[in-house]
Formats: C-alpha cells, sequence, structure tokens
C-alpha cells in the first residue's frame, strides 16, 4: 500500500504501510496499556521484530514494570527501554522529592517528553495507539499527522484510533495477551503510581489520571 492510510483503513494495513514507507526508522511507543499491547501484537505479525520503546519514569507500578518481559514473552517486537537523564534521586535533589505534586507538567516534561524526544531524534515515524474514545483530549486524533521534530517532519501514526475500548479488550482476549493487572482493579489508564489513581469517571478512562489537577496529558501528544 503506497498511499498514505484514512479513516477507512484498518489498523494492519496502517501498520503496512508505516513499515513499508519508513522502515527501521519507525518504532512504536507503549506504556503497555491494553491498545498498546494489541498494538504490539499486530506490528509483530506485520513486521516482525518491530521496534518498540518504552520510558522507564522510575515512577511506574511493579505491574507495569512487569510487562517489559511479559511483552517479549508473548510478541515478536524488540522493546527498548527509555530513562530519564536525571534518576529520581537526582530529581530530588535539583527539584525537592514532590515535583509531581508542586508542577506536574514540569515532572512529566523531565521524566517522560524529554526521553521520548531523544527516541525520536533518531525516527522517522513514531506509531501510538491513541484512541478517540480514551477521552475529551483524544477525540479528534487522526490516523495520521505530520509535526515538526528538530527541524524535520515527523510522521505520528495511530492506527487504533476508530478502536473503541471494547474493541481492544476483544483484541487481547482473543489473542491471550498478557495485560497490566492494574486494570482489573479499576484503573482503565495507568501511568505513574503518584498521579494515578482508579478512574472518577466511567465515561473517561483517564478520569483516574492526575485526578484534581486539571491536567489530562503528560505532554507526549500535545508537547511533540
Amino acid at each position: 500500500m503506497s498511499l498514505q492510510p484514512s479513516d477507512e483503513t484498518s489498523p494492519r494495513d496502517t501498520l503496512a504501510w508505516v513499515f513499508d514507507t519508513y522502515g527501521d526508522r519507525a518504532a512504536l511507543s507503549t506504556a503497555f496499556g491494553p491498545s498498546g499491547v494489541a498494538l504490539m501484537h499486530l506490528a509483530g505479525e506485520v513486521n516482525p521484530g518491530a521496534r518498540v520503546f518504552f520510558v522507564d519514569t522510575g515512577f511506574h507500578f511493579d505491574e507495569t514494570l512487569a510487562m517489559v518481559e511479559r511483552a517479549h514473552a508473548a510478541m515478536n517486537v524488540t522493546i527498548e527501554v527509555l530513562t530519564p537523564r536525571l534518576t529520581v534521586e537526582e530529581q530530588a535533589l535539583v527539584h525537592g522529592d514532590q515535583l509531581y505534586v508542586i508542577d506536574p507538567d514540569r515532572c512529566c516534561a523531565m521524566r517522560k517528553v524529554e526521553p521520548t524526544q531523544r527516541m525520536l531524534d533518531g525516527l522517522d515515524a513514531w506509531v501510538t495507539a491513541l484512541r478517540r474514545d480514551q477521552g475529551p483530549s483524544r477525540a479528534r486524533t487522526p490516523i495520521v499527522e505530520h509535526k515538526q521534530h528538530g527541524g524535520r517532519t515527523l510522521a505520528k501514526v495511530n492506527p487504533l484510533v476508530r478502536w473503541t475500548s471494547k474493541d481492544v479488550w476483544r483484541y487481547v482476549i482473543a489473542h491471550d495477551l498478557p495485560y497490566n493487572p492494574l486494570h482489573d482493579q479499576g484503573y482503565p489508564s495507568v501511568g505513574c503510581w503518584p498521579c494515578t489513581q482508579a478512574a472518577t469517571d466511567p465515561g473517561d478512562e483517564r478520569s483516574g489520571r492526575w485526578a484534581g489537577k486539571g491536567k489530562t496529558e503528560c505532554g507526549l501528544h500535545t508537547m511533540i
């Protein structure tokens, strides 16, 4: 497939276009949510050994960290673990030990956005598991968008935007894929432990993220 994907293009065909167009200069980002798990499995089928990256912020739940090896064992992908420039301890010395409370945007910028930006410096296409039904901030997400990054154009591709939560879970269960056990405990969206709680709104799976702070995104999909 040579034409850029549209809303009518299936996730599998969208991934085929990504890898045909960008080859090893394309990679998936994941935090091991169910959408990311489904996308990784699809990518591993379309392009065995597909590149995946995960940012270990230093504040992840143990259940999330365990997903690295579980995903490696279950899917044909290559996962690279990225880390921020400062350790949690170094950040505490410079900015205090509760930056995530005092200035959560800055904490996210240092621990999530900056490592991702470094990874994107070496890519031409960034593949994400964003879905339109995840909440108001993502309701207009396109299949393909072209972002300016480091003075050049980066393709940001979102193959699952038209899938619903039910579609994702149907795929995960049908393929017996591993998933974060916190999803069974009322956490439809899992981020860093200081800023994640059980969902407060059944209609918004990200309502448990940064609850009470007027913040709905870490910045990966708004700052980049």
